[in-house]
């Protein structure tokens, strides 16, 4: 697995590369926006953890530039935690935020939960019986964790955190969730009652399938409680089907 670290702190990114590398990753280096692409351009890596703060550029900036054109994880390193830059991180398609100083510990244990979310292709054989959700003209595949339309199999991009709560949603068709409860279904770290990011990933999800985003008639809110999947859905694990809905 190949990790690009992108932080102007060369003591921090020496510790890292020395942890990741005893894990057995890869680690590539870049203090700078301009090493960032170059380095991207050369090849993508698994992930990349994100300074927010680049001696060139706002990191922010960066991942809405990433997220133009590629679905790499993306894990945001910040010195300030702070509600609205968590929630602007997720917005602009991040799958997790950490607030230096951190624990290494922590912090490996973050990069392979979103390593394991974003179902990196070399852990998936091409002999994997599937097991699919179809709704509504989609199918959402858990197994290779991809999103397809079945009118012509094109594959819609989602973020691990956006997958994660598709995936919720369709396990419980037309059944309203709570926001504390999609958060802990989607969710590996406790989060604050008042944490938009739900709300945030709810967005993005309707931007990407909802022909009327403000008028939604796949994910619907149900209000003072929180959100619902207005589909019938039909599980399938390899030949075997059967409706969950």
């Amino acid at each position: 697995m190949d990790i690009l670290l992108v932080d102007d702190d060369a003591d921090l990114r020496g510790m890292l590369a020395a942890m990741l590398m005893r894990d057995r990753f890869t680690a590539r280096e870049a203090e700078t926006a301009a090493q960032m692409r170059a380095q991207m351009e050369d090849r993508l890596p698994d992930l990349v953890l994100l300074d927010v703060r680049l001696p060139d550029g706002d990191g922010f900036e960066l991942l809405r530039e990433l997220r133009q054109n590629s679905n790499v994880p993306v894990i945001m390193l910040t010195g300030v935690d702070t509600p609205v830059d968590r929630v602007l991180g997720l917005e602009f398609g991040a799958d997790d935020y950490v607030c230096k100083p951190f624990e290494p510990r922590e912090l490996m244990a973050r990069i392979k939960t979103v390593l394991r979310r974003s179902g990196n292709r070399e852990e998936v054989t091409g002999d994997s019986e599937a097991v699919t959700l179809h709704f509504a003209g989609l199918t959402l595949d858990l197994t290779h964790r991809r999103l397809a339309r079945d009118s012509d199999g094109s594959e819609i991009e989602l973020t691990s955190g956006e997958f994660d709560l598709l995936r919720a949603l369709a396990e419980a068709p037309n059944r309203p969730l709570s926001r504390d409860r999609l958060l802990d279904l989607t969710r590996s770290r406790e989060w604050s009652p008042f944490d938009r990011s739900i709300d945030v990933l709810i967005g993005r999800i309707r931007k990407k399938l909802e022909q009327d985003p403000a008028q939604p008639t796949l994910i619907k809110t149900v209000r003072t409680v929180g959100y619902i999947l207005a589909a019938r859905v039909e599980r399938r694990n390899g030949g075997a089907a059967r409706i969950a809905s």
